[in-house]
């Protein structure tokens, strides 16, 4: 995904481009490619987004940067690319997001309006810390799929592998996957069944409700909450607090997932507001086994017990985090109506 990135940030326009990574391997991979490449070897944990983010601009004597995540953007294309840097180029003083209150897309002018901030230790609330700390004025992008879908856990790369907007070097390393993408493919064929119901569950916004609303064609049951969780760290602080999650615990897990299949033929759950209002404290790998669906290799036993009612449910159930319920479900359409 970085590599296509590349090409794409490239054809559209930008001529300083600088990857940081604490990877060899993908380092050699980019030594060809006129690109400046800083070799990290302290990005492993803990890491500090906001520290790494003011070396690197200082030191290479940044003024209008774009920022972005490895995995933010595999589906954004090079006139994406132009838009934004047009906008920098055009502008000072400025603050550009794909998402204001959880961003992993942020341009802004000057770069040492980071010496003026809090800096975060993750890049979900860089976006607010210029704005209300540095004073930078924001201006809100065009809300197009190749800025706001990223990648963030197992569900993001099968949705990801089933459209046809992923790069070349993308399309290459998803080929080699083995997983089951027959979930996937039952929720794009439901999103199109006039005689369907969807179930959609988790920090979902009012604009993908209107874009749901407007090009599919099934009827849908929208639950949202607790939008802004990880960028107000009401995570961090055990604040998290679920309509939803409280019906799990009173129904139990089965009975849960037997509901849903009384209302609706699928639903997509963001898991993540579930899981911080439980209290599960859960390793990365245990959550990415949860949304593959691979029961068996997850160590926690409330996880395991949940994801096996959710796969073992009368209608298929995509799990994921905030991404499957934002740019996730956008692709899913936008994919359908491409073949």
């Amino acid at each position: 995904m970085v590599l296509d990135l590349v090409d794409r940030a490239r054809a559209g326009g930008f001529e300083e481009i600088i990857v940081v990574t604490p990877y060899q391997e993908l380092a050699a991979r980019l030594g060809s490619s006129n690109v400046q490449v800083a070799v990290d070897k302290e990005l492993g944990e803990p890491f500090h987004f906001g520290q790494h983010l003011l070396d690197i601009v200082e030191s290479y004597s940044l003024e209008k940067v774009l920022y972005m995540g490895g995995a933010s953007a595999p589906l954004i294309s090079s006139a994406e690319f132009q838009y934004l840097r047009e906008l920098l180029e055009q502008n000072d003083g400025v603050l550009l997001a794909n998402n204001f209150y959880s961003a992993d897309i942020v341009g802004f002018s000057p770069g040492q309006a980071l010496t003026k901030i809090t800096l975060p230790p993750i890049d979900n609330t860089l976006a607010l810390a210029l704005s209300n700390e540095a004073g930078l004025r924001w201006i809100p992008v065009q809300r197009t799929l190749g800025l706001n879908f990223d990648v963030d856990t197992p569900a993001d790369i099968m949705i990801m592998s089933v459209h046809p907007d992923r790069g070349l070097h993308t399309r290459r390393a998803v080929a080699d996957l083995s997983w089951d993408f027959r979930r996937y493919k039952a929720i794009k064929e439901l999103l199109g069944n006039p005689n369907g119901e969807l179930l959609i569950y988790g920090r979902v916004g009012s604009n993908l409700f209107q874009y749901l609303d407007a090009n599919t064609r099934c009827r849908l049951r929208l639950y949202s909450e607790e939008r802004g969780m990880k960028a107000l760290g009401r995570d961090t602080r055990g604040e998290v607090k679920a309509l939803m999650g409280r019906l799990v615990e009173e129904l139990g897990f089965d009975s849960f997932f037997s509901f849903l299949a009384e209302i609706a033929l699928g639903a997509v759950l963001d898991t993540r507001v579930l899981f911080e209002h439980f209290g599960w404290k859960l390793t990365p790998a245990d959550r990415f086994a949860s949304d593959l669906g691979e029961v068996d290799l997850i160590s926690h036993p409330q996880l395991k017990e949940f994801t096996r009612a959710a796969m073992e449910a009368p209608i298929p159930i995509l799990l994921g985090g905030h991404s499957l319920v934002t740019g996730g479900l956008w692709a899913l359409i936008d994919a359908g109506s491409k073949g």
